[in-house]
């Protein structure tokens, strides 16, 4: 069996060899030629699964290691009966841990004292649920804006988009989508945007074109630039919006849920469904046992006020979102690269999670945040 896989999985040589042949490969660059003798491809979000790519090939098994599928084209896939499966969750808690280390950016540089404001979320899939359930743990005051799961009938606080856009941080987790009742593709425009008041941070870690550029912009500039940003997608991926890096706090490349343990994850869920497909007994390889531990395996914190500060400490400990902006920056000013913004996926510098650390104080409120924000905390 032949498997063509994206270069930049990780272990995916190591939990896949024993079933074929596997070959590395440029996954924005891959064609029809690479994949036309392959039983299996295996992908990320940077490669687009379409009729053109796969017609005539002898692939039958697509696996994406990412949550989105808006790169992969189902409808034929179904169609040329050609199985899929992608890893819905597996980074989950990375784009989380990047959503608490973005504001704890903006406590410390901005002064932004996030836990008493109030907190609106967009889309409630796998992402959006870890960060709503991290806020609610908190004691924030925080809602949720999803459309299709408005009817769920559950406890969370589902609101209106009008809602959400009033809170003073929005962190958005939407897919991006071009039809059905609710499609996301230019959801937040000049419309939407102009009811953002000044002093707002927007976090978007979901899907690039959700938002509408052009109107970011121009809403910035309307709030005398009292608009704080930290973006992490982009509509026109790898070549991204310039203009609106240089007015962000905060621009990364497409790398929220790049932790080395959710990447981790993602090649191993795509690697149980393969197996499940050939109809193969798994190796006892856990989930667990396929991710790494972390460098920093436990940290001790004295807690104390404010408390933003304490988890901006105990954060930026584990990952400070900072290094990933100065580095986007850096290369793009050093300009020595063809692609500058896949480069920088590429030779991604490895993160843990928040939760590869356990974490003790001696106040009792301390323990809690620190378990609320991610952290794995000794029961008290």
């Amino acid at each position: 069996m032949k498997i063509i896989a994206d270069e930049n999985m990780p272990n995916v040589e190591a939990l896949f060899s024993h079933l074929g042949a596997v070959e590395l490969v440029n996954g924005r660059a891959l064609t029809h030629d690479q994949v036309k003798n392959a039983d299996v491809l295996l992908v990320r979000s940077v490669t687009k699964v379409t009729r053109d790519l796969l017609e005539g090939s002898s692939v039958r098994f697509v696996g994406s290691a990412t949550i989105g599928v808006d790169h992969i084209d189902l409808k034929y896939l179904a169609e040329a009966n050609v199985a899929f499966s992608s890893a819905p969750g597996c980074n989950a808690e990375a784009v989380a841990d990047y959503v608490f280390s973005g504001l704890s950016y903006l406590y410390l540089t901005k002064g932004l004292h996030w836990l008493s404001k109030k907190i609106g979320v967009i889309g409630y899939g796998n992402v959006g649920k870890s960060v709503y359930e991290r806020f609610a743990r908190m004691g924030c005051k925080v809602c949720v804006y999803d459309p299709l799961k408005m009817d769920s009938g559950s406890s969370v606080n589902f609101v209106s988009l009008t809602d959400v856009l009033a809170c003073d941080v929005i962190s958005l987790h939407a897919p991006l989508t071009h039809s059905g009742s609710y499609p996301t593709k230019r959801m937040l425009g000049a419309e939407a945007l102009s009811q953002l008041s000044a002093g707002a941070a927007i976090i978007s870690a979901g899907r690039g074109g959700v938002i509408d550029e052009p109107a970011l912009i121009e809403r910035h500039t309307q709030l005398n630039g009292d608009l704080h940003l930290v973006l992490d997608v982009w509509d026109n991926e790898p070549n991204i919006n310039r203009a609106l890096v240089s007015i962000s706090d905060i621009a990364t490349p497409h790398i929220a849920g790049y932790s080395k343990q959710g990447r981790e994850k993602g090649t191993w869920m795509v690697y149980q469904a393969l197996c499940q497909y050939l109809k193969l007994n798994t190796p006892g390889i856990s989930s667990k046992d396929a991710m790494s531990d972390g460098w920093l395996s436990a940290i001790r914190v004295r807690g104390g006020e404010p408390q933003e500060e304490m988890l901006a400490r105990s954060i930026h400990a584990i990952y400070d979102v900072a290094r990933d902006d100065a580095r986007l920056r850096f290369k793009y000013r050093e300009n020595k690269e063809n692609n500058v913004f896949d480069w920088l996926r590429k030779h991604y510098i490895e993160r843990d999670e928040l939760n590869t650390c356990l974490m003790s104080a001696d106040i009792s409120i301390a323990h809690n945040l620190l378990g609320a924000a991610g952290f794995s905390v000794n029961n008290k």
